[in-house]
């Protein structure tokens, strides 16, 4: 008995965080099944079954004769089968094991299987086997998923009416189904009755009531009359019962919610699956669709509403009124003469649709492009580009009612080998035979220019707007995913996920993780001096450029991450170690060692020649392939949460049909730095968004504490903003999907994006201003130029570098600054002071000492913004013996006896015979 029902596919369901169903998991062949014991069922749903089905099932051993008599009657009658006499049994035997035949011999072996399976088997086992696998229409099987799909509502809830409507059913869902599916634009007021909506992978249907239904239903109910198995009044409240009103159309999935959560859930399972239990990929599929699992998500429905609401106004978060702006909203883009966006190397990336396709999507190839020689097809057009197994069709944009650029792809056509060809000049040859048999491949038009029929490559009509964008959402505690969106403005399953499904480069927002969490592990202190200067790669060039396009010189750590100074990123990682670098991002899930096929990270071993062990990738996010935002902000989660990685995931628990724990998918944790190291880092990031010169003020929240990084890549291909609260970490990213339309904002774009998320999912909690700080944190002044405590001489940079900071107990320096100098000046040519320069020209001042010395004529004459403090390196070569001038000594007597010999009456002459000569007042 136990194997019939373990044969039947069950539906599996995928719950959210609090217990409720967010979505039945559509098998690959399209049905839904809930397999339900006997005693769940209420008993007048039995009875209504039989009565319509098999009244006598109890009395026959698998067939009726008194059954069979009567419809051989009829068949007879007719000339033909228009009657079966099929028991319960027989028909479950069918189901099981037959075709739908109606031939002679068919039925006889159906009658000798359903003797033998009456032998084997109690007929209350038969009877749930049977009401489990029958077919109810809308890709309902069972009477669990009946009641559902057609009440939303559990089969042991079902009155006597709707178990007769259902029962109604099995003849022919066809006929008999309470409710039919029409699309929108099909349903007319005056003609059908409205009992609900569906949405069907995607699609939207309305449901309507189906007349036919009542009338199997009242048959079904005198049928249960008549037997004796309801009473005349159960009769009549029966048929009093508004039917119509009861219908309500179950939901396959939560409404209101795009698919992005769901499908990523869905692949989850399928790898844990894999990777936990050893199932093949195949195996673990099956389950999925067909094992009846019920899956707990971590998705938070309110944030997932709440976050897909933000993208819903994407275009008024961002950019406001549109009335005014002239061109795509957030696209820097260069157009040719023709209307065509250029990419950076003045090729055309996409076509304008009318210079394109025709108003009926032909293709346009102009006159001159083409000609036939021996009725063959020549072509040589940028349109169409030639490979080996196919010609590539160029893509079209458009702009639709909110300004925004959509993007639309255009498929390839594909010619049979033997009649396609191509030359080194990129000139297609279609020959004669094919356009013989294609007569509806091509024609042309009045202009002369060739069109080839849209039959013949795909056009994604609806298109894509751009530019795109991704959130995730997690408990950084827990690891628990809350809410994705994977993209703006998409519909459907399935659909492209950018937020765990998309790798691009992260830029800057890298740095954090990359580059100062490991150094703060590695003896760097918020304080440490990093010198922004010229830094030059391993072929002698100048690299990297930072985003302000100079060199400001001197920063601590904690400036160097504010400012984002490409340079001392890099010279960070370079001073620490690839390898290094490399460990931390081990620890924080954005490399797998053990599954290096599920990280974005590519290894040296993974690929020798281009891979991101370098300093561009590790220091400034120019990865190979990039990063998820998903990968990115789990990554970001060890910095809120003390220094502890925890994996990210999407569902908690697995219970296999039966309600037996199959899975327990408890995230994996691993500590990466300690506390403190991380409420240093953490700090630095909130201070990136609370300090003015931090660039991730656009991020700051009123009454809740903010640490997080901005990151562009080049040309504003990609900006992000990742950053935490002492709640979620959340990850934004836009950009567009292909590289060559980049954005007119940069990444404080992203930051005022994030912004807006993070005040929209924080909504209703509790303010907490400011960062908890662990034990063994404390706080002294230091010299910003030297990293030490301060000296004296400090406090005399007019800059201000004596600043607070913090620091892990213990790490604290405990030298003074050793960078700050006072030197003797000769300020007439600003060197040096030797012994001969005049007094008039000699000043004390306090400089800084780089070491080593920093010179511009060794770097291109390129000088840092903090060059003038530099204390100078060379001593007064002007000054010297022969400049020095001696005084006449008689002619000094003179100047004192007689200071008036210039005329000058304002000043006394001494007498210097007068020893109480004094130049007190009362003297005048």
């Amino acid at each position: 008995p136990s194997k019939i029902n373990s044969s039947l596919n069950q539906t599996s369901t995928i719950y959210d965080n609090e217990n409720n169903l967010i979505e039945k998991v559509q098998s690959i062949s399209g049905e839904y099944r809930t397999i339900v014991s006997l005693d769940k069922m209420p008993q007048h749903l039995l009875d209504a079954f039989i009565s319509i089905e098999d009244e006598r099932f109890y009395d026959h051993i698998g067939v009726d004769p008194k059954g069979i008599v009567g419809s051989a009657m009829e068949n007879i009658k007719a000339g033909g089968i228009v009657r079966g006499a099929s028991t319960i049994t027989q028909q479950l035997v069918k189901n099981l094991y037959l075709s739908s035949d109606k031939q002679w011999n068919r039925k006889i072996t159906e009658a000798y299987l359903a003797i033998q399976m009456e032998r084997v088997l109690h007929k209350d086992q038969i009877l749930a086997a049977y009401l489990n696998r029958i077919f109810f229409g809308q890709n309902a099987y069972g009477v669990q998923e009946a009641a559902k799909t057609y009440f939303s509502k559990d089969v042991g809830e079902l009155t006597i009416a709707e178990s007769a409507l259902l029962a109604g059913v099995v003849k022919s869902h066809l006929q008999f189904q309470p409710y039919e599916r029409i699309r929108p634009d099909q349903f007319d007021e005056n003609k059908h009755y409205r009992v609900g909506d569906l949405d069907v992978l995607g699609e939207r249907y309305i449901a309507v009531f189906n007349p036919r239904s009542i009338e199997r239903q009242k048959l079904v109910l005198n049928k249960m009359l008549d037997l004796g198995k309801i009473s005349q009044s159960e009769y009549e409240a029966a048929l009093r019962e508004d039917i119509k009103s009861n219908l309500k159309p179950g939901k396959l999935k939560l409404e209101g919610i795009t698919s992005y959560f769901t499908d990523y859930v869905k692949t989850q399972v399928v790898k844990t699956l894999v990777q936990k239990l050893g199932y093949t990929e195949e195996a673990a599929e099956e389950e999925l669709y067909t094992g009846g699992l019920k899956i707990y998500s971590t998705i938070d429905i309110d944030m997932q509403k709440q976050l897909e609401e933000v993208y819903e106004n994407f275009t008024e978060i961002l950019v406001g009124n549109t009335e005014n702006v002239k061109g795509p909203i957030l696209i820097d883009w260069k157009l040719n003469g023709a209307g065509n966006v250029l990419d950076k190397e003045n090729k055309v990336g996409f076509y304008k649709r009318e210079n394109l396709l025709t108003e009926d999507y032909d293709l346009i190839l102009e006159d001159g492009t083409f000609e036939f020689v021996d009725g063959n097809l020549k072509i040589k057009n940028n349109k169409v580009q030639p490979y080996p197994k196919h010609i590539d069709v160029g893509d079209f944009y458009a702009i639709d009612e909110k300004k925004n650029l959509v993007s639309h792809t255009v498929g390839s056509i594909i010619i049979p080998e033997e009649f396609y060809s191509y030359n080194e000049e990129n000139i297609i040859t279609i020959k004669k035979g094919y356009l013989d048999a294609n007569k509806e491949f091509y024609k042309e038009d009045e202009n002369g220019s060739l069109l080839i029929n849209e039959q013949f490559f795909y056009i994604f009509k609806e298109g894509i707007v751009q530019p795109q964008s991704a959130t995730v959402t997690i408990d950084y505690r827990t690891g628990q995913i809350k809410a994705i969106v994977g993209g703006r403005d998409v519909e459907g399953n399935r659909i492209l996920n950018r937020a765990t499904a998309s790798k691009r480069q992260p830029g800057s927002s890298i740095k954090p993780i990359s580059v100062y969490l490991p150094a703060l592990d590695s003896g760097y202190t918020a304080a440490s001096p990093i010198d922004d200067i010229p830094f030059y790669n391993g072929n002698g060039e100048l690299w990297p450029r930072n985003f302000y396009r100079s060199y400001k010189g001197m920063h601590t750590l904690r400036e160097s991450v504010e400012r984002s100074v490409n340079v001392n990123a890099v010279k960070t990682v370079e001073n620490i170690g690839i390898a290094t670098s490399m460990s931390y991002l081990e620890k924080m899930g954005i490399i797998s060692k053990t599954h290096p096929e599920d990280d974005s990270f590519v290894t040296r071993i993974e690929n020798k020649t281009h891979n991101d062990e370098n300093l561009s990738a590790l220091g400034l996010g120019g990865m190979t392939n990039g990063l998820t935002p998903l990968e990115l902000t789990a990554a970001y989660g060890t910095i809120a949460n003390d220094g502890v990685f925890v994996e990210p995931i999407a569902f908690t628990r697995i219970l296999d049909k039966n309600g037996n724990l199959l899975l327990d998918n408890t995230p994996t944790e691993t500590i990466v730095v300690s506390p403190q190291t991380a409420f240093i880092m953490k700090n630095i990031l909130n201070t990136n968004v609370t300090n003015p010169g931090g660039l991730g003020g656009r991020a700051k929240l009123p009454d809740m504490a903010v640490a997080g990084k901005t990151g562009t890549t080049n040309n504003e291909v990609d900006i992000w903003f990742v950053g935490f609260t002492p709640y979620y970490v959340t990850g934004t990213w836009i950009g567009n999907d292909s590289p060559i339309l980049t954005l007119s904002k940069g990444s404080t774009t992203a930051a005022q994006f994030w912004q807006y998320i993070a005040s929209k999912i924080h909504e209703g909690l509790d303010s907490i201003p400011t960062f908890e700080q662990p034990s063994g944190i404390v706080s002294a002044n230091i010299c910003t130029q030297s990293g030490l405590l301060p000296s004296a001489l400090c406090s005399h940079d007019p800059r201000g570098t004596i600043k607070s900071e913090i620091f892990v107990q213990g790490t604290v320096p405990t030298t003074t600054c050793d960078v700050h100098v006072e030197l003797q000046i000769d300020t007439s040519n600003n060197s040096i002071a030797n012994i001969y320069c005049p007094e008039d020209v000699v000043a004390t001042r306090v400089f800084v000492q780089r070491t080593p010395p920093y010179n511009p004529s060794d770097n291109d004459g390129i000088v840092p913004a903090d060059y003038s403090y530099n204390a100078p390196t060379g001593i007064c070569t002007y000054h010297d013996e022969s400049t020095v001038v001696v005084p006449d000594p008689l002619e000094d007597l003179l100047d004192w006896l007689n200071p008036n010999k210039d005329g000058d009456d304002s000043v006394i002459p001494l007498d210097p015979l007068d020893e109480d000569n004094s130049d007190d007042d009362d003297n005048d």
